[in-house]
């Protein structure tokens, strides 16, 4: 069982990985040309979404403020999700992806539903070894 606990939460650091570092190429390719990431208001979300994710994944490090974490998943896949209904009727641009063209945020909204998905996985795992103690 431990070694399940173990695996599920490498698997969230895995997926933080491939989370974060598109977002920190997205984000700095918005400073440099001001052009690459999707705006509210004339503010790029890719900068709100990389601090819900950064806001998440010490969350996870520190295994506290599991709130904190759904909380800031839980928005990011709100805009995500969003963004992506947007880009499919064509009101919206989502940036793509260099090998297929696939829009970002197709992938961010399956990617921040994994994160949920495992992350409720790895409290279960937590509680049930408490609960044997």
């Amino acid at each position: 069982m431990k070694a399940f606990k173990s695996l599920i939460s490498i698997t969230i650091y895995l997926f933080f990985t491939v989370g974060v570092l598109p977002i920190i190429n997205v984000a700095i390719e918005e400073m440099k040309n001001g052009n690459a990431c999707p705006k509210i208001s004339n503010f790029p979300l890719c900068y709100i979404i990389l601090i819900l994710f950064l806001i998440a994944l010490i969350s996870h490090i520190t295994n506290k403020m599991k709130f904190i974490y759904f909380t800031s998943i839980g928005i990011a896949f709100i805009i995500a999700t969003i963004v992506s209904i947007l880009h499919m009727k064509g009101d919206f641009v989502c940036p793509r992806t260099f090998i297929k063209g696939t829009p970002k945020c197709y992938y961010a909204v399956g990617l921040l539903f994994s994160l949920i998905f495992l992350k409720i996985l790895h409290i279960r795992d937590i509680e049930k070894d408490l609960m044997k103690t």
